[in-house]
């Protein structure tokens, strides 16, 4: 009897799963900033509409996908909120089902026409190759490449016939395209363009140095271009007198690789952390071994700063400070008449070196040993 019980309450709990059990048309809503596999879908169908214009469907809901879902709304005559609820939802999947229908090898359709020319209004891949090119040269400033031919990309348009010589009249006809791919052809290297929704090994490099500059504080490199990195460019362009766009362009790569790090002294104490109780090597400046000043170099040079390789060129090379802070390298007169020992002061009187008898390990400062040999400290930063 308790089994059977046990069985019916089972299949009450299973029957109220499925009927609760949300439909297509009940879907949640999807916004900017969420991850789903459902945005993927969402992103395909708008793609196959003409509003999504990225290359791919990504499952992310970014900047781009937004201004699709406000475009497609606008198109139906649904509230543009840039929200995909059940109403855009199912609007969308009637859209699509629509263009299966009107694809259809068996339904009387027109010949297909290759456009021979775009202006405001007009939408999809060459919209978007056009915006791209006129980006690289300098005429598209809109924050986003978006497949869009709006005002924006008409002024464009207008400023580029007008420097090369033709009719501004905003309308990008064969003769304009022509005189672009010309253009195009006298740079003498590709343009970089990164912005919202880019990825990849170029992306993780460009945040990389934005976080070593302390612009790009999300805790992860991860490659994907978003908010937070376009963000970051922002910072790091006004920081420059560039034009705060948050795209990365030619000048932007090339300022930002150019850019010096900022020097945090905590980073190279961090460095340092997992180089404990590797060996001392006469001459080594790697991992594998060090010497004293060796293993200077090696966690300097981490932080974009070049020391001298030697202990007495270093200390003819920095400027001298009264009292160590962390960061500075302190030395030490244990043989001959000059310095001949050094080490990274990491606070709380105790500094980091390569000793011979040792390797690298950490050492009091003031100590009876070490306080009577200390020469000086010195700072590089």
């Amino acid at each position: 009897m308790e089994r059977k019980t046990k069985q019916l309450i089972f299949a009450s709990v299973v029957v109220s799963a499925l009927w609760l059990a949300p439909t297509p048309s009940q879907a949640a809503e999807w916004k900017l900033g969420m991850s789903h596999p459902q945005i993927k879908e969402v992103q395909t169908l708008l793609k196959a509409k003409g509003f999504f214009t990225y290359s791919t469907a990504t499952g992310y809901f970014g900047t781009m996908t937004e201004t699709a879902v406000k475009k497609f709304q606008a198109s139906v005559r649904l509230p543009v909120t840039g929200v995909v609820d059940a109403k855009t939802y199912a609007a969308l999947k009637a859209a699509a089902a629509n263009q299966k229908t009107s694809t259809n090898p068996s339904a009387k359709t027109k010949p297909d026409t290759v456009a021979t020319e775009w202006k405001v209004g007009a939408s999809g891949e060459a919209v978007k190759t056009l915006q791209e090119r006129l980006k690289a040269l300098g005429y598209f400033t809109y924050s986003q490449v978006t497949g869009y031919f709006g005002q924006a990309t008409a002024e464009a348009v207008k400023k580029f016939q007008k420097d090369v010589g033709l009719a501004p009249t905003g309308i990008a006809d064969r003769l304009t395209i022509a005189k672009l791919e010309e253009a195009l052809a006298k740079k003498t290297k590709p343009a970089i363009l990164l912005t919202i929704g880019a990825s990849g090994e170029q992306v993780k490099a460009v945040q990389t140095k934005l976080k070593a500059l302390g612009h790009f504080t999300y805790p992860e490199v991860t490659g994907y271009f978003g908010q937070a990195t376009a963000e970051a460019v922002k910072k790091f362009q006004a920081s420059v007198q560039l034009p705060a766009t948050g795209i990365v362009d030619d000048d932007t790569y090339t300022r930002l690789l150019q850019a010096p790090k900022t020097f945090d002294p905590m980073e190279l104490v961090a460095d340092a952390a997992p180089l404990l109780g590797k060996p001392y090597v006469w001459g080594g400046q790697t991992p594998d071994g060090f010497d004293c000043s060796g293993l200077i170099v090696y966690l300097f040079q981490k932080q974009g700063i070049t020391l001298p390789r030697t202990v007495v060129a270093m200390w003819t090379a920095g400027v001298s400070v009264d009292a160590p802070t962390v960061g500075d390298v302190v030395f030490f007169q244990t043989e001959g008449d000059t310095v001949s020992h050094a080490g990274i002061y990491i606070g709380n009187n105790q500094f980091l070196h390569s000793g011979s008898s040792t390797g690298v390990t950490i050492s009091a400062f003031n100590s009876p040993y070490w306080s009577a040999r200390y020469v000086g400290a010195k700072r590089y930063w």
